[in-house]
């Protein structure tokens, strides 16, 4: 019977750790976006995107927030669906293929028989909320060519977009909405680059 008594605590704590059910994770995808200065399509340009690189604290799979200038939020349960990495590249391909009118974006590392006319490196300093209700997104971008041996312009993006809701969701489409911005700069310094070439 003692033997019992002295099991019942271990039992109920057994027990309580059982039924707590860890809440399942949320997974988002930044996404290509519609442009008002869509192209008509040409097949001759070949666009080259990457490498991209992120600010070291945005490098993990879980969503990052601000909570005020210095201090980071990192959301467990509430993660990207792939590396960020990778999916901003992508996004910006597609963005670019819009703009730009080719088919012929490629994302880094690409084939050796692949050589593009205009390479996009992007270093992303800045992809989260600040505190009124705005995402800030700091970039800066080289376009490159002749094979990664010539660099041809060198800027820097500071944008913000407005949430327009609350929550993660609200956070990730504002986010895609920087990068369909960020996408037409970029294409509009392409196509002044090579109407000069």
């Amino acid at each position: 019977m003692k033997n019992i008594q002295r099991l019942l605590p271990l039992i109920a704590t057994v027990a309580l750790f059982g039924c707590t059910t860890t809440p399942p994770s949320r997974f988002y995808v930044l996404t290509p976006q519609a442009s008002a200065v869509e192209a008509s399509r040409t097949a001759d340009l070949v666009v080259g995107v990457g490498p991209v690189r992120l600010v070291d604290y945005l490098e993990r799979p879980q969503i990052v927030a601000r909570d005020g200038a210095n201090l980071l939020r990192v959301e467990e349960f509430d993660r990207w669906g792939g590396t960020l990495e990778t999916n901003v590249a992508w996004v910006m391909a597609e963005n670019l293929s819009r703009v730009l009118g080719t088919d012929a974006v490629v994302t880094f590392p690409w084939e050796r028989a692949v050589v593009p006319r205009f390479q996009v490196a992007i270093d992303i300093r800045q992809f989260d909320p600040a505190s009124d209700n705005q995402v800030r997104l700091i970039a800066q971008w080289r376009i490159l060519g002749d094979d990664d041996r010539a660099l041809y312009a060198i800027e820097k993006s500071e944008l913000t977009e407005v949430m327009g809701g609350t929550g993660f969701a609200a956070q990730v489409a504002a986010q895609s909405r920087l990068l369909a911005r960020l996408s037409e700069a970029i294409a509009a310094r392409i196509k002044q680059l090579g109407s000069s070439k």
